[in-house]
């Protein structure tokens, strides 16, 4: 039996990766270092005096769940189950007990009877997952329409094989009509949960493990209940995909656009004299949130190859509990693609006109928060700090220190404000501040107050493309998404056309901040307030043109500034693009000032020329529809044309 100390620091080892050094011998000092910083924060003694004490690690506690009884646990309750729980081993068994011997068992003659006695035990828990027996009548012996046997879609969920070679047309209604009608209810019971403040109550760990929060004694001895049950079910776990809400939560029931008024202060206070002497000034501002439709469309040209790709998910996937019938089963296959786009658009969203084209970028449809904190920067509101631009692996951490301390500088308090900066250059930091401190630190951080890899200053914000140097501080909360209806994506709904069997749906979205700044008449003078009347600070990440370059390379940044030119110089053509990325061309020099012209590639509305610093263009990718054959047929794709369109511009 390994002592206590070899226990702990393989453990360790197994964390921080270093089991193949460890075994060829080498493992660095700074990794030692590592290794045994990790070691005493962990478990509050030194790797050196927990060795010398060279006790032998105690027997296991026999009330503890051990890895195989945890696997058991999750096989139970379905892939996606937590992997660890608080339950005693005992009550474990007891439970697995039960479900098996209700599995056997028909349905009795009094279901809602033998179910209502144990409200909150096992007996829900098994039926709300699937785990209980079918019935000649019902899907897991739950009374209701919509797991009703004899419908083709049903009939699939029991016996996992192709039920029919060829769909009728009834089939077909009977399939939208059901498909339509739960949609409908999905969407009904996330309202439901929105109006009552219980959307966070979702916990989809503890609903799978049948602690969850969400009260149902109003719908007992309903034969609605399981449905409501299988619907949170879903919606919880459509809320464990990742997410953005922390760093830009989302506000909903904005239905088109609405104004969010502020007011900033002056000096208040002065020393005693009597009379009417009053001091003080206000300046009001005003954020407008705005949300944009968005759609989702996609046609089942064969509900056929649908089956076939039921059918396949079910040998692959095993046990996941969220596949518990066909319809189900679409709803958070769709879902779940949907979700993560909206997380992504959320972040780096960019409106732009819908191009005639069959297939527009999921990232033009509707602006996410780096779109938001452009705009008050163009609306003469927010002045992006020119000093700081972009940064490479071996400048970012003095960066991020300097673009903190300037603002620690600037304001009366940053207590309470946070950096936000792009998650997949937390590595490029983490090694630079290793580079940096390495000598100096335990790895357990720096000095107080000074930024760090662990510090809680810096939020890391997923979904930003690589080449996006974006850095910005303000308060927690103060960038926001918008929406009207929570989960109103969902809302499916099917329409029939012979064969073929579309399903959409409709909703709103958009982004904004609650505050961002005093609005100036001309950039000149919200320039010469050195940032004094902003709640938010940005970065001006702009790659540099060369003298008298004419082409662009987007695969570096999206946002371009031209410099001094020795001769008249057009962009004639920009390279490496991504087709759902805006480009934005910034004027930084007059001297021979860089154009875009209305010609060539440019499908713009006149000739770009700038007329002051700061004059900017921004150009998105034109989309074209194209013929492929795929598995024999020809269908209708989308693709950039390699042209750009106009979607802004500011010539002063």
């Amino acid at each position: 039996m390994l002592k206590k100390w070899q226990k702990r620091l393989k453990t360790l080892i197994n964390k921080f990766g270093f089991q193949k050094k460890l075994e060829t011998g080498e493992l660095t000092a700074d990794e030692q270092k590592q290794l045994f910083a990790e070691y005493e924060k962990e478990y509050g003694v030194t790797f050196e005096a927990d060795r010398e004490a060279n006790e032998d690690d105690p027997e296991p506690d026999k009330n503890i769940l051990s890895e195989s009884d945890q696997k058991e646990l999750a096989n139970m309750f379905g892939e996606a189950a937590p992997k660890t729980v608080p339950d005693l081993k005992e009550k474990v068994i007891e439970q697995k007990a039960k479900i098996e011997t209700l599995e056997k068992d028909p349905e009795p003659d009094t279901p809602v009877t033998v179910v209502r006695a144990d409200p909150t035990g096992v007996q829900i828990l098994s039926r709300t997952l699937g785990h209980t027996s079918h019935t000649a009548e019902h899907l897991f012996g739950i009374a209701n329409p919509l797991m009703a046997r004899g419908n083709w879609f049903n009939e699939l969920t029991v016996t996992k094989k192709g039920i029919v070679s060829s769909i009728s047309k009834k089939q077909r209604n009977e399939f939208k009509d059901a498909f339509e009608s739960f949609s409908s209810q999905l969407k009904a019971r996330a309202q439901e949960l929105e109006d009552g403040n219980m959307l966070s109550l979702l916990d989809f760990n503890k609903l799978i493990a049948g602690t969850g929060a969400i009260d149902y004694t109003h719908l007992y001895d309903q034969a609605g209940e399981f449905i409501v049950r299988r619907t949170d079910l879903i919606l919880a776990f459509l809320r464990t995909l990742p997410t953005v809400d922390h760093i830009f939560p989302m506000r909903s029931n904005i239905q088109n656009k609405e104004i969010a008024p502020g007011a900033n202060f002056g000096e208040l206070s002065q020393g005693y004299r009597k009379g009417k002497i009053f001091k003080g000034q206000v300046n009001f501002t005003a954020e407008i949130y705005s949300v944009v439709d968005v759609m989702f469309k996609f046609l089942f040209y064969d509900l056929i190859l649908l089956e076939k790709q039921y059918i396949g998910y079910l040998n692959k996937e095993g046990s996941n509990v969220i596949k518990w019938t066909f319809i189900e089963w679409i709803m958070v296959h769709f879902g779940t693609i949907l979700r993560n786009e909206q997380n992504k658009r959320r972040i780096v969203g960019v409106r732009t006109p819908q191009q005639k084209v069959v297939a527009n970028p999921a990232m033009f449809a509707a602006n996410g928060g780096l779109r938001a904190i452009q705009l008050v920067e163009d609306g003469l509101k927010v002045y992006p700090n020119k000093n700081y631009r972009t940064y490479n692996d071996s400048t970012i951490v003095d960066y991020f220190e300097n673009f903190w301390d300037f603002h620690t500088q600037l304001l009366p308090s940053i207590e309470g404000y946070e950096m936000n900066a792009n998650l997949k250059h937390r590595p490029l930091y983490i090694r630079n501040f290793r580079e940096k401190y390495g000598r100096d630190t335990d790895f357990g951080g720096v000095t107080a107050g000074m930024i760090n890899d662990v510090d809680a200053n810096i939020k890391w914000v997923p979904n930003m493309p690589i080449n996006n140097y974006k850095v910005w501080i303000t308060t927690p909360g103060n960038v926001e998404n918008h929406e009207d209806k929570p989960f109103e994506m969902l809302d499916f709904y099917f329409e029939r056309d012979w064969e073929e069997m579309g399903v959409m749906s409709r909703w709103k979205e958009g982004s904004g901040l609650q505050q961002a700044g005093i609005q100036y008449k001309t950039l000149e003078e919200l320039i010469a307030t050195e940032y004094e009347n902003q709640w938010i600070f940005t970065n001006f990440p702009a790659t540099t043109l060369d003298a008298d370059e004419t082409t662009v390379d987007a695969r570096l940044n999206s946002l371009f500034e031209t410099g001094a030119n020795t001769t008249a110089t057009n962009i004639s053509n920009i390279i490496k693009f991504k087709g759902d990325v805006v480009i934005r061309i910034v004027c930084g020099s007059l001297e021979n000032a860089t154009t875009v012209k209305k010609e060539g590639k440019f499908k713009i509305k006149e000739d770009f020329v700038p007329t002051a610093i700061d004059d900017f263009i921004e150009l998105y990718p034109e989309w074209e529809d194209y013929e492929e054959e795929i598995e024999g047929e020809m269908v209708t794709l989308s693709r950039p044309s390699g042209n750009f369109l106009e979607l802004s511009r500011r010539v002063s």
